[in-house]
């Protein structure tokens, strides 16, 4: 028979390998967006960004999602329909709360022909602890965007954000968060909720919009002026996140929440509003 060190052992050593595949799937996406920039209006080639925002403390690296251009190609493969990011460091970002960094990659792509194309990225996992989906910790983080090339509307650049999307909110007093977005080629933007992915048409496990009564403590459960339920909405026009208001949570600790929201871009000609694309913008 074996003796009771023997099988201490075997179990630390089980136990040891079992920590070391759950550091390995620890992660750290918060937020993020892609950004599409066209280079030269005389042609169809585009700089694509995945910003991304980190949890630091998981110390895993961005990079080894699959990001697709949205025209079936790779720069490796062209049997393919997308390729892997490699692993880019992170850039702490201490103004934005402890342990959050930001991270980006940058890719040069030229399109065949003129088209509707969305470009997409997809990585394992997000950040664990997020209260308002199941088990974030082991779910996907997903971004998209749509960018259109059309010669007969012109050159097009995605919207461009200047307001980070890590944003802090108080119990009892009304959250606000404005992207500052702006769009390169003077296009009108109007905003619209949507809920966070974790694949393409895919939303995450059990999404809530963070104003449901299960995350308070009932009795401060209200607006910021005590006369009415929560609200959690988006301003069309302006883009301003409003969340009226955060109560006492029931949790110890600073909790994290998720929401997801899509910038459209129009463009005016001959009186006729034309959709030029999105971005769709997740945030922590």
């Amino acid at each position: 028979m074996r003796s009771y060190l023997t099988i201490f052992k075997q179990i630390l050593v089980i136990i040891a390998l079992f920590t070391i595949g759950i550091q390995a799937q620890a992660t750290h996406l918060r937020a993020g967006e892609i950004i599409v920039e066209r280079i030269n209006c005389q042609s169809l080639t585009f700089r694509i960004t995945v910003l991304v925002y980190t949890d630091m403390a998981s110390g895993v690296l961005f990079g080894g999602g699959t990001l697709r251009l949205g025209d079936g190609s790779d720069p490796d493969d062209d049997g393919s329909k997308g390729f892997l990011i490699p692993d880019v460091s992170h850039t702490p970002r201490g103004d934005l709360g402890e342990d959050v960094g930001t991270a980006s990659y940058s890719f040069v792509h030229t399109y065949g022909a003129p088209g509707k194309y969305i470009i997409s990225y997809i990585e394992q996992n997000r950040n664990g602890g997020v209260l308002n989906m199941d088990n974030s910790l082991t779910t996907t983080f997903f971004i998209e965007a749509q960018i259109l090339v059309d010669p007969f509307l012109g050159c097009n650049n995605s919207p461009v954000m200047l307001i980070p999307p890590i944003d802090k909110g108080c119990p009892g007093v009304a959250f606000f968060h404005n992207p500052g977005a702006y769009d390169p080629d003077g296009d009108s933007l109007s905003y619209e909720l949507t809920i966070p992915k974790k694949d393409v048409g895919t939303t995450v496990d059990n999404y809530r919009d963070p104003n449901r009564k299960e995350f308070f403590n009932q009795f401060t459960y209200s607006n910021e002026d005590g006369t009415g339920d929560p609200t959690f909405s988006i301003d069309n026009i302006t883009g301003e996140l409003k969340w009226d208001a955060p109560g006492d949570l029931k949790y110890t600790g600073v909790s994290e929440y998720n929401v997801a929201f899509i910038i459209r871009e129009w463009r005016k000609i001959g009186g006729q509003w034309f959709p030029m694309g999105y971005v769709v913008r997740d945030m922590q």
